[in-house]
């Protein structure tokens, strides 16, 4: 039997006809509700003589049913473009044209062309610095009428050297540097291929500005790898570490095999291959040598395992605490109960971390050190936040004579 007698036209056609979901009516009363929908305007679907049609499943023919344009009138009505699918409202579909137009027009437009200033400003022996900026040619930005924002970008008055300025205020700011956000697939991707931008070697940071972390094709799949082994998770857009993630990254942060500036070096040597400088001979010699030695690294790595307690987490009542060499943690991820076993110079045991857990307090424990050297003993236990603190035992007064 010849393939083509199974899945001929007509038997693909009958079998589409019978599936649930096309059973559903195409026109009708579900293009035309009471309440508008997004989607697609209705006027466009007509015959080539701009007769109104009715749609009917059928076998691929093209036959279509002429109505009588009495009683027919333009309904301004919006549907969804697909069937359990995003919906699209057409005022929108103007905005879209013109951001794809806009984009295209800032692609072939001049350069953005601005003048900065710096401006360096002594006070009492401190120097400050400020800096701005004057757009002298708009360029690209003209089209969206974009303008640049932040500190850098003010207008400042007309100076001259040695010019001297009146203090009109001072104001005293406490911040914190923020950290850096979280991941996304899209951002980590953006990092893989700007790797190289981190280092300080100006000619392996050349070499890398084109390279990055992996290639086009793997990037992905490298992501994909972090995935199922676990060693990231998705939470809503973000790509959150696990344990697991975490243990990996502590053990092999420090080694040659995370060393970025060796990608940077094997381009900056290919390069050299390829313009006779250097011998392949020599370089994959280097490798062996290379590969030895991060094989001799990560076999001396000395892995620290967690080991369960059985004690009930105090915070969550859900996880369980975790022992490890530095640190003693709530299971639950989401939990933040962690008690790290150096305290003021002093090394915890699992008696007594198990002790604060399920008590909520210890016992009183000696040798505590403190930053100026002072010897002192504390009982341990837990705040309203379930953070550890010293908790001084009562001091007795003095019997009276």
């Amino acid at each position: 039997m010849n393939i083509r007698d199974v899945y001929s036209a007509k038997a693909i056609a009958l079998v589409n006809t019978e599936v649930a979901s096309n059973k559903i009516a195409y026109l009708g009363s579900g293009l035309f509700p009471a309440k508008k929908k997004m989607g697609l305007d209705l006027k466009w679907i007509k015959t080539s003589k701009g007769l109104p049609v009715s749609l009917a499943p059928s076998n691929f023919d093209a036959v279509s049913t002429l109505r009588s344009r009495e009683g027919f009138k333009l309904t301004e009505t919006e549907m969804a473009f697909f069937r359990e699918s995003m919906l699209i409202k057409e005022a929108d579909e103007q905005e879209i044209y013109e951001l794809i137009a806009g984009r295209m027009l800032e692609a072939f437009s001049e350069k953005c062309v601005k003048d900065v200033t710096s401006v360096m400003l002594e006070c009492a022996g401190s120097l400050f610095t400020v800096k701005g900026a004057i757009i002298k040619s708009a360029g690209w930005r003209a089209v969206f009428g974009e303008k640049e924002d932040g500190e850098d970008n003010a207008t400042l008055p007309a100076m001259q050297d040695g010019d001297s300025l009146l203090l009109s205020g001072i104001e005293l700011q406490e911040k914190q540097t923020k950290p850096k956000p979280l991941h996304t697939e899209s951002s980590l991707l953006s990092s893989m291929e700007t790797a190289g931008k981190e280092l300080e070697n100006a000619d392996l940071k050349a070499s890398m500005k084109d390279t990055g972390i992996g290639t086009p094709a793997t990037r992905a799949a490298i992501i994909e790898t972090l995935f199922s082994r676990q060693y990231i998770i998705r939470e809503k857009k973000n790509l959150v570490p696990t344990e697991k993630g975490l243990a990996v990254y502590n053990i092999i942060r420090d080694k040659k095999i995370a060393d970025v500036e060796m990608t940077g070096m094997w381009e900056n040597t290919l390069a050299k291959i390829e313009s006779g400088e250097m011998n392949p001979e020599t370089f994959r010699k280097g490798i062996e040598v290379y590969a030895r030695q991060i094989t001799a690294e990560l076999l001396g790595v000395q892995l620290s395992f967690a080991s369960g307690s059985g004690c009930i987490c105090p915070k969550c009542k859900t996880g369980r605490i975790l022992f490890y060499p530095k640190v003693a943690k709530c299971s639950n991820m989401d939990c933040s109960v962690t008690i790290f076993r150096n305290k003021s110079d002093k090394q915890l045991t699992d008696k007594q971390i198990t002790e604060l857990v399920t008590t909520g307090k210890t016992g009183l424990i000696k040798g505590f050190k403190s930053k100026n050297g002072k010897v002192f003993d504390a009982s341990l236990a837990f705040d309203e936040q379930f953070n550890v603190t010293f908790v001084f035992p009562e001091k007795k007064g003095k019997p009276k004579k």
